[in-house]
């Protein structure tokens, strides 16, 4: 019966051991891969079918993404040059984190593996060329910069709860020159004016 007790307290710390240095790994795995709940609020907030309370929500969720570099949620910091934002992706403001989804998603009728999560936005990545579809589809207005495909389409502004300035949700496309090759990106801006 000791003996018997014994072999199963050895048995256990021995597993002990070969679990326990393994449980950090394991949980900055789990930290790296999103999990559907958090693939479907990203892809919400993408499409602007989410409002300004779940940016918020989400970019105060992040904030430690920027300072720690170390992910959460699903989302992984971007590494950049010499600075907290990736200086890889052009002239999107304040990068913060990408998601990288386990599978392609259908976003706004084209393929996409991967967001871009900024202080001001989310976006899915896409094939460069795709750009000029994406603003037809969007039924967006005005070109972006250098008469390059892009722009924007208010989806829906209103006063701010608290302040004097006007809330606005509006959907945007737009060709980037990034490294090392251009890239497409569409997905919904939240901002204050």
């Amino acid at each position: 019966m000791i003996t018997r007790t014994l072999n199963r307290i050895l048995l256990l710390a021995g597993l002990w051991l070969v679990i326990a240095p393994n449980a950090p790994a394991a949980e900055s795995i789990r930290d790296t891969v999103p999990r559907q709940d958090e693939i479907d609020q990203a892809l919400a907030l993408v499409s602007c079918k989410a409002d300004r309370t779940a940016f918020r929500a989400l970019a105060h969720q992040l904030r430690d993404i920027a300072t720690r570099g170390k992910p959460s949620g699903g989302w992984q910091p971007i590494a950049g040059k010499g600075g907290g934002y990736s200086n890889a992706l052009g002239d999107i403001p304040g990068v913060v984190a990408e998601m990288k989804l386990p599978a392609p998603a259908l976003v706004f009728g084209h393929s996409s593996t991967r967001l871009i999560l900024s202080r001001s936005s989310v976006v899915a990545v896409f094939d460069a060329a795709l750009a000029a579809d994406l603003s037809k589809a969007l039924s967006l207005d005005g070109p972006g910069t250098q008469g390059e495909p892009g722009g924007m389409r208010v989806v829906q502004s209103a006063p701010e709860a608290d302040g004097d300035g006007i809330e606005v949700m509006a959907l945007v496309a737009q060709r980037i020159e990034a490294d090392p090759m251009p890239i497409a990106v569409a997905g919904c801006l939240y901002f204050t004016r």
